[in-house]
């Protein structure tokens, strides 16, 4: 089966992927996308970063269930609030710190857009961890051609995260 995957994505970045990274998200600005929303979604086609974001998403949840869990079963303590903590962690700085570390902090949203922007990364992340985010990506790009050329996405068979 075939894929779209970035040219330069990568697990480690490279001084030139994450130049390339921070130029893209220089020229294609939100102000190029008819939503904020669709502008979110273009930023998140690295499928290292996604899967980053997913993983942060899956244990944040695990450990917002637990310590509400917890929570509901023996009242308040430093466990239920030291568990919520390390889950806010996983769910929303994870994903921050990946943006960081593969585009220099170049395509993250701005902290006034967090709710807007919170159905569109679970969305994502469900996409991405169902395996159908491919299909979603090809749909996209129907609406927005220049994804394929911003990005410069290569047809490949395989999975997103292993070169062939």
């Amino acid at each position: 089966m075939s894929i779209l995957r970035p040219k330069f994505t990568r697990l480690i970045p490279s001084q030139e992927s994450r130049a390339f990274h921070m130029e893209r998200n220089r020229i294609y600005t939100p102000d190029k996308f008819q939503s904020y929303n669709d502008w979110f979604y273009f930023i998140h086609v690295d499928p290292f970063t996604r899967w980053i974001h997913a993983i942060g998403m899956v244990l944040g949840f695990i450990l917002y269930y637990f310590s509400a869990y917890e929570l509901w079963l023996t009242g308040f303590s430093l466990s239920v609030v030291v568990k919520f903590l390390i889950g806010v962690f996983f769910f929303y700085f994870l994903p921050l710190i990946s943006h960081y570390f593969y585009d220099g902090g170049s395509a993250k949203s701005t902290p006034d857009k967090f709710h807007s922007t919170l159905i569109p990364v679970i969305h994502i992340n469900v996409l991405t961890l169902t395996g159908r985010y491919d299909k979603w990506l090809r749909n996209f790009m129907v609406k927005y051609p220049f994804t394929r050329e911003a990005w410069l996405l290569e047809e490949k068979e395989g999975s997103e995260l292993v070169r062939r």
